[in-house]
């Protein structure tokens, strides 16, 4: 009996060591795609850690439902087909902007929710200059006192984000060009690098956006402000005032 249980030991023994093996073995392959935030590198630290992906360890996690949270993504997939190779889909945040408070950007989506709070400032999202916060917390919304003000951050963001413009026979999102929200005390003006456009209050907001989109690529390379805080697209004429800087 003893020489028996010693052999089922050794069998046991051999088995684990197997199973560790087989979860230590490396995946030949890994893909990501869905994200612009993270490079693949960062992205995979953060998900398998800094080792090597394993395989068999990562359709165990996948299993047990271990996810990381990771700033800036809501939430990512992972699956595996075939060949010990691992493919994971993320799927962002859907930021509209962010606000600078102290050291911090405060990103926030088209509800107004703060989002993510980071140190990491990322391309491709508008800054809001001109408002300002004494508090922020996370999953709550902007503590912005001027309800007004936040409707046309949202609405201008979300126009940004969706049209674009004709520049040199190419189709250029305004959203890649815009390099900032600015707040005045006599309304809300974009920054367009050497090119600026003052929109004025929120009356009409929509109107203005549009008559901007029209009038952008007749203003490429121009250095100044285009105002269009008077424009109204009743109007029998309307216009618009460009000033040279």
């Amino acid at each position: 009996m003893k020489k028996k249980g010693r052999i089922l030991l050794i069998i046991l023994g051999v088995l684990l060591l197997l199973a560790a093996g087989l979860l230590l073995l490396p995946a030949k392959n890994i893909e990501f795609h869905g994200t612009t935030v993270y490079a693949e590198d960062t992205i995979k630290e953060l998900i398998f850690g800094s080792t090597k992906p394993r395989y068999y360890l990562a359709r165990l996690q996948e299993l047990m439902g271990n996810h990381k949270e990771i700033p800036f993504v809501a939430r990512y997939d992972v699956t595996f087909p075939g060949n010990r190779s691992i493919s994971v889909n993320l799927y962002e945040k859907s930021l509209a902007g962010y606000l600078r408070f102290q050291n911090y950007y405060l990103y926030f989506d088209w509800d107004g929710i703060l989002v993510e709070i980071g140190t990491q400032r990322l391309e491709g999202v508008y800054e809001v200059k001109g408002l300002s916060v004494d508090h922020a917390v996370q999953g709550e919304k902007l503590p912005v006192s001027d309800g007004d003000s936040l409707r046309t951050i949202l609405a201008v963001s979300q126009f940004l984000s969706n049209e674009s413009v004709n520049l040199n026979g190419e189709s250029v999102l305004l959203g890649s060009l815009c390099e900032g929200i600015r707040f005045r005390s006599d309304g809300v003006q974009l920054e367009f690098g050497e090119l600026e456009v003052f929109l004025g209050n929120s009356d009409n907001i929509q109107e203005k956006l549009y008559a901007m989109e029209d009038i952008f690529p007749k203003l490429q390379g121009s250095r100044g402000v285009l105002y269009l805080d008077s424009y109204r697209s009743g109007d029998l004429n309307p216009s618009y005032v460009f000033k040279e800087k």
